[in-house]
């Protein structure tokens, strides 16, 4: 279709028609680079750092948040190259993506962690051994060095204990780097940035197994969810909440000021508030790629906030 304008005959594109979808085509190719590419994630990682420090009562450097952004960048890329068989199954647009980037993603993710690891360094062997946590629970979680004869070939396709394993490494990460990077040593307060970050990445874990049920259960990876059913899952997730969070607070009292218990407080309430939403309120894509996922971010908004109004 053509208009015409003093005799001549214009192509559409002229007015704005091709433009607006060209437009509206690479609006949506940023949007799933975006989404797939793990940038986000990424991003998580600086502000779950920056909540980090907060807690802890340390300053935060760009250096910290710098390290955290690639080596979350980095992990989860090379984790979906691993559980490609899962994503084709439970994750078909994410799995198109991969695929088609991969080599991109995979040298990007290479590159990354070699740029956060040459930041660890310059702080010294503490700071290099925390920064290489993400990467050694990573190849233990993701690599098949068990024999074929046994009934499990990789730690994550034991229940229970990739949920542990990945919560741990994060949680440990994120309280520790700070730690070192400051010359500190670990005392009370990093124990409960510990044990709350945990709790977090534990649930964050767990609820993507929900939703992923029966793909997990179609490729035999025996995930939570798949052995007690999803009312389990979430009735043990509650519980594990309930338990570190009232733990959390009331050690947390006697060590930690206001401003830390009141961050401490709203994140176990959004923690649970995952938990429960699943099923109920919200479309569990959205809990899991948004709240689950973006949980640190939130936590580090929170944190900007209470020390900008504490000025």
């Amino acid at each position: 279709m053509a208009f015409s304008y003093e005799g001549r005959s214009l192509p559409t594109h002229w007015y704005g028609y091709d433009i607006k979808q060209r437009f509206l085509v690479a609006l949506n190719e940023l949007f799933s680079t975006i989404k797939f590419s793990s940038a986000i994630l990424a991003l998580t990682g600086g502000a779950g750092v920056f909540a980090s420090c907060f807690i802890q009562g340390i300053s935060c450097t760009p250096a910290l948040v710098s390290i955290m952004i690639l080596v979350s960048f980095s992990v989860y890329n090379l984790n979906r190259k691993t559980d490609e068989a899962e994503d084709e199954i439970n994750h078909q647009e994410r799995f198109s993506f991969t695929k088609r980037f991969e080599k991109h993603l995979f040298f990007a993710a290479l590159i990354s962690y070699a740029v956060a690891i040459g930041i660890c360094s310059l702080s010294g062997p503490a700071v290099l051994l925390v920064g290489l946590i993400p990467l050694i629970s990573g190849i233990l979680y993701s690599v098949p060095f068990f024999p074929k004869t046994w009934q499990f070939h990789r730690l994550k396709e034991i229940p229970l204990l990739k949920n542990l394993l990945v919560a741990g490494a994060w949680a440990l990460t994120l309280t520790l780097l700070p730690v070192y990077a400051s010359n500190l040593l670990p005392g009370i307060p990093a124990l409960l940035t510990i044990l709350f970050f945990f709790n977090y990445v534990f649930m964050a874990s767990v609820l993507p197994d929900i939703r992923d049920r029966e793909g997990d259960a179609l490729v035999g990876v025996r995930t939570i969810p798949v052995i007690i059913g999803d009312r389990n899952t979430k009735a043990l997730l509650t519980s594990v909440t309930l338990i570190i969070g009232l733990g959390i607070l009331l050690c947390g009292a006697s060590y930690m000021p206001i401003p830390v218990l009141t961050l401490l407080a709203i994140g176990l309430c959004y923690i649970q508030f995952c938990i429960i939403s699943i099923g109920r309120i919200l479309d569990i894509n959205f809990i899991c790629d948004v709240l689950a996922d973006g949980g640190f971010i939130i936590f580090g908004a929170i944190s900007a906030f209470i020390l900008f109004i504490g000025r």
